[in-house]
């Protein structure tokens, strides 16, 4: 699965925001988690990980990993041991290139962000081809029609089985009903509430409110399931509460926000209203420090999951104490 990579622009971008400076842990109002696990591959029978970009908890509580340069997604258990794999680099229905983001419905059924064939997947608990959604937008303008991408960069799957999907170039969000038809869409590119400016990851909450991480905006929106602006917070800097390209966004059974704090190389937690629970991370390969983290999920247990894009692994962090 090597040789050439899309999205060499992509790939420059994220090494710059790599040679960061350290932010450390600590927070005004919580304790972070403490590390208690990682793991750079699947097991000997799939191998390792080639940059992962997102990991997601199903409803069985095992992990489901966008192993991004392998094209592939894997589900794992919370050991990190492989228990599906599927996925080829190509443009047919069931291959992938790139895959950027993952979500599980509440049937185990399996959501592909296909980053670079410009669409989502929909794929079986077994990882059977069962749908596509959306299509390429063409390599020039943008907002080009509904159902069509410029890169998708997250997914989300809400409790009436709707799938919203980040269209990251057209700077909006898209969202489509159970059977793959276009329902709605919202967002210009802009700064003011409710615009976007490149959304990456999505998640859904216990009331089916969508969270957006506005990356180029370096803030968190949240939007009802219509589509209606509701808060949103966040804006540049490395101090906590503050955001250097939030890649991804986690929402837990309490309503907590997690967020992949990017180029700050750490997560933060947040309540749905905003106010910072913790702060954890450092630049480094260390266990428990990360280097670009690009996603993040929670457990039941609470257990936090991070796809530590730099060091290509995934690390786990158990509930805070």
């Amino acid at each position: 699965m090597g040789g050439r990579r899309p999205g060499g622009a992509v790939v420059l971008i994220l090494a710059a925001l790599c040679g960061a400076a350290m932010v450390g842990c600590g927070g005004p109002s919580g304790v972070p988690p403490r590390f208690a696990a990682q793991w750079n591959a699947g097991g000997p029978e799939v191998g390792p990980f080639d940059y992962p970009e997102c990991v997601r908890v199903d409803s069985e509580g095992n992990l489901l990993v966008a192993d991004s340069w392998n094209d592939r997604v894997l589900r794992l258990d919370p050991e990190g041991q492989a228990l599906l794999a599927f996925g080829a680099r190509g443009a047919e229905a069931g291959q992938l290139e790139c895959p950027h983001a993952v979500a599980a419905d509440s049937q185990g059924n399996i959501y592909v962000a296909d980053a670079w064939n410009h669409r989502v997947q929909k794929f079986s608990p077994k990882g059977e081809f069962l749908m596509q959604l959306g299509e390429y937008g063409g390599p020039s303008g943008y907002d080009e029609g509904d159902g069509l991408f410029k890169t998708t960069f997250g997914v989300a799957v809400d409790s009436e089985g709707s799938i919203y999907v980040s269209d990251y170039n057209n700077n909006r969000i898209q969202k489509f009903g159970p059977d793959g038809k276009f329902l709605t869409k919202w967002g210009i590119k802009g700064r003011q509430e409710g615009q976007l400016d490149h959304p990456a990851g999505l998640s859904i909450d216990s009331q089916d409110r969508l969270y957006v991480a506005d990356l180029g905006n370096n803030r968190v929106q949240r939007f009802s399931k219509e589509g209606k602006f509701e808060t949103k917070w966040g804006k540049v800097g490395t101090e906590p509460g503050e955001f250097d390209r939030p890649y991804d966004v986690c929402v837990d059974g309490e309503g907590n926000v997690y967020v992949a704090d990017l180029g700050n190389h750490r997560i933060q937690k947040f309540t749905d209203k905003g106010k910072l629970v913790y702060v954890c991370g450092a630049l480094g390969t260390g266990e428990g420090e990360l280097d670009c983290p690009m996603s993040v999920a929670v457990d039941p247990a609470g257990s936090v999951y991070v796809a530590d894009w730099g060091n290509n692994r995934i690390q786990r962090f158990g509930p805070a104490s």
